[in-house]
Protein backbone atom coordinates (compact mmCIF):
# COMPACT_ATOMS: atom_id res chain seq x y z
CA UNK A 1 0.00 0.00 0.00
CA UNK A 2 1.51 3.29 -1.18
CA UNK A 3 1.81 6.20 1.40
CA UNK A 4 1.69 9.96 -0.21
CA UNK A 5 3.68 13.18 1.35
CA UNK A 6 1.82 14.77 4.10
CA UNK A 7 1.28 18.74 3.14
CA UNK A 8 3.83 19.50 5.96
CA UNK A 9 6.67 17.00 4.46
CA UNK A 10 5.33 18.31 0.75
CA UNK A 11 5.61 22.28 2.18
CA UNK A 12 9.10 21.15 3.44
CA UNK A 13 10.48 19.70 -0.09
CA UNK A 14 8.79 22.91 -2.10
CA UNK A 15 9.40 25.72 -0.02
CA UNK A 16 12.70 26.87 -1.42
CA UNK A 17 10.91 26.66 -5.10
CA UNK A 18 11.75 29.89 -6.97
CA UNK A 19 9.91 28.51 -9.94
CA UNK A 20 6.12 29.11 -8.35
CA UNK A 21 4.90 32.86 -7.16
CA UNK A 22 3.70 32.64 -3.53
CA UNK A 23 -0.04 33.15 -4.28
CA UNK A 24 -0.07 29.91 -7.10
CA UNK A 25 1.87 27.90 -4.17
CA UNK A 26 -0.55 28.40 -1.71
CA UNK A 27 -3.12 27.62 -3.68
CA UNK A 28 -1.68 24.37 -4.93
CA UNK A 29 -0.97 23.15 -0.71
CA UNK A 30 -4.23 24.17 0.31
CA UNK A 31 -5.62 22.11 -3.17
CA UNK A 32 -2.85 19.12 -2.00
CA UNK A 33 -4.69 19.14 1.85
CA UNK A 34 -7.97 18.26 0.38
CA UNK A 35 -7.03 15.65 -1.46
CA UNK A 36 -4.55 14.31 1.46
CA UNK A 37 -7.31 14.23 3.65
CA UNK A 38 -9.37 12.66 1.33
CA UNK A 39 -6.60 10.00 0.86
CA UNK A 40 -6.22 9.53 4.63
CA UNK A 41 -9.89 9.32 5.35
CA UNK A 42 -10.09 6.34 1.94
CA UNK A 43 -6.98 4.67 3.91
CA UNK A 44 -8.80 4.87 7.07
CA UNK A 45 -12.59 3.06 5.68
CA UNK A 46 -10.37 0.79 3.91
CA UNK A 47 -7.66 -0.28 6.71
CA UNK A 48 -10.89 -0.36 9.31
CA UNK A 49 -12.92 -3.27 6.95
CA UNK A 50 -10.16 -5.68 7.82
CA UNK A 51 -10.02 -7.52 10.25
CA UNK A 52 -8.02 -10.63 11.56
CA UNK A 53 -9.00 -14.00 10.03
CA UNK A 54 -9.50 -15.66 13.07
CA UNK A 55 -10.24 -14.49 16.32
CA UNK A 56 -9.00 -17.35 18.13
CA UNK A 57 -5.22 -16.98 19.46
CA UNK A 58 -3.82 -20.32 18.23
CA UNK A 59 -5.97 -19.84 14.98
CA UNK A 60 -4.16 -16.54 14.00
CA UNK A 61 -0.85 -18.43 15.41
CA UNK A 62 -1.26 -21.49 13.16
CA UNK A 63 -1.89 -19.46 9.95
CA UNK A 64 0.96 -16.95 10.14
CA UNK A 65 3.73 -17.55 8.18
CA UNK A 66 6.22 -15.96 11.32
CA UNK A 67 5.38 -18.99 13.30
CA UNK A 68 6.01 -21.27 10.89
CA UNK A 69 9.29 -22.85 12.02
CA UNK A 70 11.13 -24.77 9.05
CA UNK A 71 14.71 -24.84 7.90
CA UNK A 72 13.21 -24.73 4.08
CA UNK A 73 11.52 -21.58 2.44
CA UNK A 74 8.08 -21.31 2.22
CA UNK A 75 6.10 -20.53 -1.19
CA UNK A 76 6.86 -17.18 -2.21
CA UNK A 77 9.28 -16.34 0.34
CA UNK A 78 12.27 -14.02 -0.72
CA UNK A 79 14.97 -13.47 1.74
CA UNK A 80 16.96 -10.10 1.48
CA UNK A 81 19.76 -8.56 4.13
CA UNK A 82 18.97 -6.64 7.16
CA UNK A 83 20.32 -3.32 6.46
CA UNK A 84 21.85 -2.27 9.96
CA UNK A 85 23.24 -5.69 10.68
CA UNK A 86 24.45 -8.16 7.89
CA UNK A 87 24.20 -11.45 10.12
CA UNK A 88 20.47 -11.44 9.74
CA UNK A 89 18.39 -12.11 6.96
CA UNK A 90 14.19 -11.49 6.57
CA UNK A 91 11.96 -12.61 4.93
CA UNK A 92 8.80 -11.14 3.52
CA UNK A 93 6.58 -13.55 4.74
CA UNK A 94 8.08 -12.40 8.46
CA UNK A 95 10.53 -15.19 9.21
CA UNK A 96 14.51 -14.03 10.46
CA UNK A 97 17.70 -16.00 9.82
CA UNK A 98 20.43 -15.49 11.52
CA UNK A 99 23.64 -16.44 10.35
CA UNK A 100 21.94 -18.55 8.20
CA UNK A 101 19.79 -20.16 10.20
CA UNK A 102 15.98 -19.28 10.84
CA UNK A 103 14.96 -18.36 14.05
CA UNK A 104 11.86 -19.60 16.33
CA UNK A 105 10.13 -16.90 17.15
CA UNK A 106 7.61 -15.78 20.73
CA UNK A 107 4.05 -14.62 21.49
CA UNK A 108 4.99 -11.63 23.71
CA UNK A 109 1.66 -11.65 24.89
CA UNK A 110 0.70 -8.30 23.76
CA UNK A 111 -0.34 -9.38 19.98
CA UNK A 112 3.55 -9.21 18.50
CA UNK A 113 5.77 -11.95 18.43
CA UNK A 114 9.60 -11.22 18.99
CA UNK A 115 12.76 -13.51 18.27
CA UNK A 116 12.64 -16.09 20.44
CA UNK A 117 16.44 -16.27 21.76
CA UNK A 118 16.89 -13.89 23.90
CA UNK A 119 20.79 -13.08 23.11
CA UNK A 120 19.66 -11.75 19.51
CA UNK A 121 18.54 -8.59 18.36
CA UNK A 122 15.39 -7.26 20.66
CA UNK A 123 12.61 -5.74 18.53
CA UNK A 124 9.02 -6.83 16.80
CA UNK A 125 9.70 -8.59 13.83
CA UNK A 126 6.63 -6.36 12.02
CA UNK A 127 9.96 -3.81 12.26
CA UNK A 128 12.48 -6.21 11.11
CA UNK A 129 10.34 -6.54 7.74
CA UNK A 130 9.82 -2.96 7.36
CA UNK A 131 13.00 -2.27 8.25
CA UNK A 132 14.00 -4.24 5.02
CA UNK A 133 11.18 -3.91 2.91
CA UNK A 134 9.67 -0.63 3.27
CA UNK A 135 12.56 1.19 3.65
CA UNK A 136 11.83 2.08 7.40
CA UNK A 137 14.70 3.94 8.88
CA UNK A 138 15.27 4.02 12.74
CA UNK A 139 13.76 7.39 14.44
CA UNK A 140 11.96 8.63 10.98
CA UNK A 141 9.21 8.93 12.76
CA UNK A 142 7.02 6.54 10.75
CA UNK A 143 4.65 4.57 12.64
CA UNK A 144 4.26 0.20 11.39
CA UNK A 145 0.65 -0.45 11.07
CA UNK A 146 -0.60 -3.58 9.86
CA UNK A 147 -3.21 -3.69 7.66
CA UNK A 148 -5.55 -6.46 8.93
CA UNK A 149 -4.89 -5.43 12.65
CA UNK A 150 -3.11 -8.57 13.17
CA UNK A 151 -0.03 -7.99 14.89
CA UNK A 152 1.02 -11.85 14.38
CA UNK A 153 0.84 -11.44 10.96
CA UNK A 154 3.81 -9.71 9.12
CA UNK A 155 4.32 -10.64 5.76
CA UNK A 156 5.24 -7.46 3.82
CA UNK A 157 1.94 -7.32 1.97
CA UNK A 158 0.15 -6.57 5.55
CA UNK A 159 2.05 -3.70 6.61
CA UNK A 160 2.02 -0.15 5.84
CA UNK A 161 3.86 3.09 7.45
CA UNK A 162 1.94 6.05 8.33
CA UNK A 163 2.71 9.39 10.31
CA UNK A 164 1.64 9.50 14.22
CA UNK A 165 -1.59 11.29 12.75
CA UNK A 166 -2.21 8.86 10.51
CA UNK A 167 -1.95 5.97 12.71
CA UNK A 168 -3.87 7.56 15.21
CA UNK A 169 -6.52 8.85 12.97
CA UNK A 170 -6.44 5.06 11.27
CA UNK A 171 -7.36 3.24 14.87
CA UNK A 172 -9.42 5.95 16.42
CA UNK A 173 -7.26 6.86 19.08
CA UNK A 174 -4.10 8.63 20.49
CA UNK A 175 -1.21 6.31 19.37
CA UNK A 176 1.71 6.84 21.05
CA UNK A 177 5.20 7.86 19.13
CA UNK A 178 7.45 4.90 17.92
Amino acid sequence: MDRILTPDELTEKIKNTDNIPANELSDFIKTYKQGYNLWLDSLKQKLNNYQPLFTDLDARRSISPSFNYCEHNLKGEIWREFPTDKRYRVSNLGRIKFEGKIQKQKDEKIGYCTLADESLRKDYVYNFVAYTFLNKVEGDGYHVHHITNDGYYNTVENLVLLTQDEHSFVHGFEVGKP
